[in-house]
């Protein structure tokens, strides 16, 4: 996947809360919780083409190269259960 793919599918998410889950090649499921304190702040793709993800608690780099699957799950409450 590209950083570009990947900053367009969480930009609409800066500001929401959920789950943010990558499923990343030979590593397998990152999830990201974004809840009503640690709310994504910003979406950037780095000048070495990494994704870097701001949030209220911290940030994260991320290698697009090695993303196959993007996962947003909006109920906080409820998580999405097995997939992939």
């Amino acid at each position: 996947m590209t950083g570009e793919t990947i900053h367009d599918l969480l930009k609409p998410l800066i500001g929401k809360s959920g789950t943010i889950s990558l499923v990343v090649s030979r590593v397998g499921h990152i999830g990201f919780a974004v809840s009503e304190h640690k709310k994504l702040t910003g979406v950037e793709v780095c000048p070495d083409g990494t994704i870097r993800l701001e949030r209220e608690s911290g940030w994260a780099v991320i290698d697009p190269s090695e993303v196959v699957a993007v996962v947003w799950n909006g109920d906080a409450e409820n998580s999405p259960g097995q997939f992939l």
